[in-house]
């Protein structure tokens, strides 16, 4: 984000799929009793198999809600593949891939998502303008903070810690089964303590996705 204020972003991934549709309960119930915000990358998949969750998610003002893809696919218009998941192949399927994701949210919500982020974070330089001319702000993120959900809570809290103003933590709300709410109901007042807030990504004005630090993510 641009800022220097001492502000981050906490976005949650929600991936789906058949080992992807869990709902972390217990970190989202301690992020409404904490009153922390988030920003909620969701799949259409994600979406149908989670109806009732994703419409509760939906309708609290902590949580801003945006397009991750239909089925968490790379965005390509090859087929490029990353941690092992198959792209898109080609601008077709590129697109029916955004589109169907953003559908699945705006049927539901009667919002249009503004932001998108492709599965895995992964994108070729054609999949990235064509997914720009559509008018999406491509987020990627800065910390990568439960590593695809797959950190320890001690992990996830000594990433954390060293985070700075403006950055967008990338963790996952899809598997509670990880260490993801624990670590995160650790270090979140940490950060608090050493005066960071958290804020929505649509709190303030961000980088191009050009200019993102890292790719990829589990």
């Amino acid at each position: 984000m641009k800022t220097e204020e001492p502000v981050v972003a906490l976005t949650l991934d929600a991936c789906g799929g058949k080992r992807g549709n869990g709902f972390d309960r217990e970190l989202i119930e301690w992020l409404e009793k904490e009153k922390i915000p988030a920003t909620l990358f969701v799949t259409g998949r994600w979406i149908e198999a989670n109806e009732e969750v994703f419409l509760n998610l939906a309708s609290s003002p902590l949580f801003q809600i945006e397009n991750h893809g239909m089925n968490h696919k790379p965005a390509s218009v090859s087929g490029q593949s990353a941690y092992g998941i198959k792209g898109t192949c080609s601008i077709d399927e590129l697109l029916e891939e955004v589109d169907k994701g953003a559908a699945s949210i705006y049927n539901r919500t009667g919002r249009h998502p503004k932001l998108f982020r492709s599965g895995t974070n992964y994108y070729d330089d054609v999949a990235l303008s064509i997914i720009k001319e559509r008018g999406y702000s491509v987020v990627g993120y800065t910390i990568a903070g439960d590593g695809g959900a797959s950190f320890s809570k001690k992990e996830i809290i000594s990433i954390l810690l060293k985070a700075r103003p403006g950055d967008i933590i990338l963790c996952h709300m899809n598997h509670p089964e990880s260490s993801t709410a624990e670590g995160l109901m650790s270090v979140i007042p940490l950060l608090q303590e050493k005066g960071f807030r958290f804020v929505k990504l649509q709190d303030y004005p961000l980088f191009s996705r050009d200019n993102d630090k890292k790719e990829g993510e589990k």
